[in-house]
């Protein structure tokens, strides 16, 4: 009985002993205090610390592979009522790629559908998911005229 507290003992002062003092370890450790309903985030910037402007405008790059159509988000009808600045949101280049745009009048539309493919390439690229605002310009043959634009790829 006794040979069990001795033992008992050692194994309690050897594990009270590994757990050292709780200030010194508090006060020894650098800390940083922030609110926890403080958000986290981060600008998108360019390599030169430069902050984008706003939409990327693209041109479209007839021969892209696997091209299907894409939708759009808002069309702005310029002064001349000939040109429309087309907003979408797409993913980044080379792996999305504006290929052609199609345009088709009617008496009370206009139909505009924006198609889009990756580049052809015998190599396998690493795509990544991150969606990018894009613009980009179409001239009408004929003044819109007060016709409706409609999003063809809906």
């Amino acid at each position: 009985m006794q040979l069990r507290k001795v033992i008992a003992l050692t194994v309690l002062a050897a594990a009270l002993g590994a757990c050292g003092n709780p200030t010194e370890a508090a006060s020894s450790a650098p800390t940083t205090t922030i609110d926890p309903d403080t958000p986290v985030s981060s600008t998108p910037g360019s390599d030169d610390g430069t902050q984008p402007s706003g939409p990327r405008h693209v041109e479209p790059k007839p021969g892209q592979a696997d091209v299907r159509p894409i939708g759009w988000q808002k069309a702005a009808v310029g002064a001349d009522d000939r040109t429309v600045t087309i907003h979408f949101t797409s993913g980044v280049e080379p792996c999305y790629v504006l290929d052609h745009i199609d345009v088709r009048y009617g008496a009370k539309r206009v139909e505009i559908t924006l198609f889009e493919g990756h580049e052809p390439s015998d190599e396998d690229v690493a795509c990544i998911e991150i969606a990018e605002f894009k613009v980009t310009e179409v001239q009408l043959d004929e003044p819109l005229a007060g016709r409706k634009l409609v999003d063809g790829a809906r």
